[in-house]
């Protein structure tokens, strides 16, 4: 799906909002609705930055509560899975969609990418400063798609986001050392490596290997930095995918089930069952006459 035809499916009719954009690789849009059901994940296909300008949001990025406020920044990687929990009636935000495609050549230097960096803070709550740089950057990408003469408009707007990014690495990595304690570090390594395996791994003892740590000590951490034990957060991870699989999605049961690494059907309809309550064919039904 291209990046247009994603803004598409994801707007409402009626209000788009003010959008620059730059065919299938670059968009900028304020204050669009968005199609997308509160509580409903799914998995985004672009990269998407919001920078909440007023108001208040709560949304999750795979499973992480993040709350919004205004000076917040958010961005989300693309094959994450975002859930929206609740939006105030004044909340107001810039969007920037950027395509794979566009991120791919952002690479800077030996130590830093995009993607790194995000995962690491998906949210800060910027300075001044980093607000009056954020926002000469959008301005400057919009005046940039605004000339439409120029044909060297899309090179521009992956230098300026090459060099908004390398600045922006800096306020992000100081909000998170901030806040860095060994508890949160170790929950932070164990979410990556759960987010990166959860799929193939729904053992407790495969993370722990792979930490060097006894499953009880990463369980216990992670309980009193998170208020979630570690099976929890694994559980999580793999809810939420059967979730938007069963929502946002056409595969059968039996497909969701062997997607996400189920030995059978049966195991994984137990296995929903267990932590929703009900059938995963239950739970569609009942999404279905939403």
């Amino acid at each position: 799906m291209t990046l247009s035809q994603t803004i598409e499916s994801y707007i409402q009719g009626g209000h788009r909002g003010t959008t620059h954009s730059m065919g299938d690789e670059f968009s900028i849009i304020d204050n669009p609705s968005f199609a997308i059901l509160p509580n409903h994940p799914y998995r985004s296909p672009l990269i998407v930055a919001v920078y909440c300008r007023g108001g208040r949001g709560t949304g999750r990025i795979n499973a992480k509560t993040f709350d919004l406020e205004a000076g917040g920044f958010f961005i989300v990687l693309s094959g994450q899975i975002t859930e929206m929990v609740d939006i105030s009636p004044d909340f107001e935000a810039t969007y920037i969609l950027m395509s794979e495609e566009f991120t791919s050549s952002l690479t800077i230097g030996n130590s830093f990418n995009l993607r790194n960096v995000v995962t690491e803070s998906p949210y800060t709550q910027l300075s001044a400063d980093a607000r009056r740089a954020l926002e000469d950057y959008i301005s400057m990408c919009c005046n940039t798609i605004a000339t439409e003469q120029n044909p060297h408009r899309l090179e521009i707007l992956r230098l300026l986001t090459h060099a908004f990014f390398l600045g922006m690495g800096y306020f992000l990595h100081s909000a998170k050392s901030e806040n860095d304690d060994r508890g949160t570090r170790l929950t932070d390594d164990f979410l990556r490596l759960v987010e990166e395996n959860y799929r193939e791994h729904r053992d407790l003892k495969f993370y722990a290997e792979r930490m060097a740590l006894t499953p009880k000590y990463i369980s216990t951490t992670i309980k009193q930095a998170s208020g979630q034990s570690a099976t929890e957060w694994i559980e999580r991870y793999v809810m939420l995918d059967a979730v938007t699989l069963l929502t946002s999605t056409d595969l059968t049961i039996k497909e969701i089930a062997y997607t996400l690494n189920f030995p059978s059907p049966s195991f994984f309809g137990k296995y929903f069952a267990r932590i929703e309550g009900i059938s995963p064919a239950k739970y569609r039904e009942r999404y279905e006459r939403r």
